[in-house]
């Protein structure tokens, strides 16, 4: 399936898209990211989701305006679980504050990257 149906897949409230992966590696079943590639409308319509349940990160590879898909992550209230296996940045990190805070469905969260004492202090305040 390509990124155009996944974000189609989205927009509709597809009930059948309750996992969705980012990634760099076009061998799997997942949002590619490839050079360039701007997060706007993946952001915007993750925030909108009412049935995505498990987000999984994997890589932003080369992507763009990463901040509207961190906006889309903290505008939804329904993800229980998150997997990020990629360092997004202290930014990054701090700025999904909002979603930890208000996410009463959160019931996983999996960091599983080389975290360094920057990124753990982002990853603390953030939780």
């Amino acid at each position: 399936e390509d990124n155009a149906e996944i974000l189609q897949r989205l927009r509709r409230q597809d009930t059948s898209l309750k996992n969705l992966t980012i990634s760099d590696d076009a061998d799997a079943d997942n949002y590619i990211v490839g050079e360039g590639d701007d997060f706007g409308w993946l952001g915007y319509f993750i925030g909108n989701s009412k049935y995505l349940h498990d987000l999984d990160v994997y890589s932003l590879g080369e992507g763009q305006n990463i901040e509207a898909l961190i906006d889309g992550i903290n505008r939804n209230r329904l993800i229980g679980s998150i997997h990020i296996r990629t360092d997004l940045g202290d930014v990054n990190f701090r700025n999904l504050t909002p979603f930890f805070r208000n996410s009463h469905r959160l019931a996983q969260l999996e960091l599983n990257f080389e975290v360094g004492l920057e990124c753990a202090q982002s990853i603390a305040f953030a939780l």
